[in-house]
């Protein structure tokens, strides 16, 4: 069993939370899951489609967003983390605000036919794109992965 977090280096924030849940959950079962990180532009990235980190698709689909917006948000859940699970909620209501503000993004990168970071694979089959699932939903891929 193989779960893969495909994202943009650096690693933007949706990626590194997307890469350490993905690994609390492997965590939790007694079969060993490998977690593994590729950067969007890796020949094994390729194979699950054309991957695209948000910022890049903003730029060369000239979609209008709050680039900065998402920027200090980031840097505010930066400054967070250190203190995580005190910090929890609220890194989690920023998370969400990003997303939302990476709706225009989104939306031009299903129509463009991206894969937007972050991207998790779960035995090679591609799950979410474009936004940091939580644990339940990647622990339901794994089970659902386990069972077949």
């Amino acid at each position: 069993m193989e779960i893969i977090v495909i994202g943009t280096e650096p690693p933007c924030i949706r990626s590194q939370t997307t890469f350490k849940r993905a690994k609390e959950v492997a965590q939790q079962f007694p079969r060993r899951i490998e977690v593994r990180k590729l950067v969007v532009h890796s020949e094994e990235a390729k194979k699950y489609g054309k991957v695209e980190g948000g910022y890049e698709i903003s730029q060369v689909e000239k979609v209008d967003h709050d680039h900065e917006g998402i920027e200090r948000l980031m840097q505010e859940i930066d400054k967070l983390t250190p203190d995580e699970k005190r910090n929890r909620s609220l890194i989690e209501s920023k998370m969400q605000e990003i997303q939302g503000k990476l709706t225009p993004v989104t939306k031009k990168a299903e129509e463009a036919g991206y894969l937007m970071t972050p991207v998790v694979v779960v035995n090679g089959r591609v799950k979410a794109k474009g936004y940091a699932p939580d644990k339940k939903e990647i622990r339901k891929w794994v089970e659902s992965e386990l069972k077949q």
